[in-house]
C-alpha cells in the first residue's frame, strides 16, 4: 500500500533526491575512478555523509574534481533530507496520517 502522499510528501521527495545522489556518485566514482561498485557506492556514502573516513583507493586528479563537485552538490541535499525527515517525526505529522488511517478504517468497518 502506497502511503498517503499528502502527508509524506517531503519524504518521498527527500528520499528520491538521496537515491539519485547516491547513484550519481556511485556511477560516477566508478566512470572516473574505475573502481568496483561496492567501492563506488562506498566511496559516496562516506562523501555525503561527510563521515569522510577515508579513501577507498588513492584518487586521480579527477576523482579529487568529481569528489569535490559531489561534496558541494550533496551536502545540501543531505542536509535536506535529514531535516525534513526529522521535521515530519518531531512535527507530529505522522500521528496525523495514523490519526486519518484509523479514523477510515474504522468507518469502513461501520
Amino acid at each position: 500500500m502506497l502511503l498517503n502522499y499528502k502527508y509524506f510528501a517531503k519524504v518521498y521527495y527527500a528520499i528520491f533526491l538521496l537515491l539519485i545522489i547516491v547513484m550519481l556518485g556511485t556511477f560516477g566514482f566508478m566512470l572516473v575512478e574505475g573502481w568496483s561498485l561496492f567501492d563506488s557506492f562506498y566511496m559516496t556514502i562516506i562523501t555525503i555523509s561527510t563521515v569522510g573516513f577515508n579513501e577507498v583507493n588513492e584518487l586521480s586528479n579527477g576523482g579529487k574534481l568529481f569528489t569535490a563537485f559531489l561534496i558541494i552538490t550533496s551536502f545540501g541535499t543531505f542536509a535536506y533530507a535529514v531535516s525534513a525527515i526529522t521535521s515530519y517525526i518531531v512535527g507530529g505529522e505522522y500521528k496525523s496520517y495514523f490519526q486519518e488511517y484509523k479514523s477510515l478504517k474504522t468507518a469502513k468497518k461501520m
